[in-house]
């Protein structure tokens, strides 16, 4: 009622307050009239703040939820720059295991080229002893040739290899007998050396 003495900003129910005013004084009335406004204006202000509030809860909500878009973005992207890097590296190790198969057969290639003048680093065979036998220092130089012209080419074109057939390029036993002829004096066999002291 309006002789109430709880304080009147505050929510109050309407059972609180008389369904008609017939039976009050005019002073009864007036306080009635003053409980009635003093509510009203908490309610209003209580109502305002709790708008804004809730202004402020949505506008909280939404900043959450675009830091929570920006932050799965760049969960994603981290994924996607840590698969290409995982790519890139493997990548990088096929090319390194396809760099060393090419380094193998090159190695390959060099020691079937080398094979073809197996005396050419022992011990036993001098400086002249292997320019004696032409045969063999002809077939050495010409490997070498091979193997350098091969190396250039490579380097220029990248992916051109070693010919395969490298004895295509290597005297034949026709012109070995033809220069053993021509100059008997480069070979140590004692035909070729006879023949030496007798040319003029």
């Amino acid at each position: 009622m309006a002789t109430s003495k709880q304080p009147h900003d505050r929510f109050r129910s309407a059972t609180e307050f008389p369904k008609t005013v017939e039976n009050l004084s005019l002073t009864e009335a007036n306080d009635l009239y003053g409980e009635m406004r003093s509510c009203l204006i908490f309610t209003n202000r209580s109502r305002s703040q709790l708008m804004r509030r809730n202004e402020e809860y949505k506008q909280s909500t939404l900043t959450l939820k675009a830091d929570l878009s920006r932050l799965q973005t760049m969960i994603t992207q981290l994924g996607l720059e840590k698969q290409q890097l995982s790519d890139k590296n493997y990548q990088t190790i096929a090319e390194l295991e396809r760099e060393m198969g090419t380094m193998a057969q090159h190695l390959d290639q060099l020691a079937t080229a080398f094979d073809a003048v197996p005396d050419v680093d022992t011990s036993t065979q001098t400086h002249w002893g292997l320019l004696a036998q032409s045969g063999r220092f002809f077939r050495f130089i010409r490997a070498v040739r091979t193997i350098v012209m091969w190396w250039r080419d490579d380097q220029e074109l990248n992916g051109r290899t070693l010919p395969v057939k490298t004895e295509q390029s290597l005297p034949t036993q026709q012109q070995i007998e033809d220069d053993r002829r021509e100059n008997p004096q480069m070979y140590t066999d004692p035909a070729s050396q006879g023949k030496s002291l007798l040319d003029p």
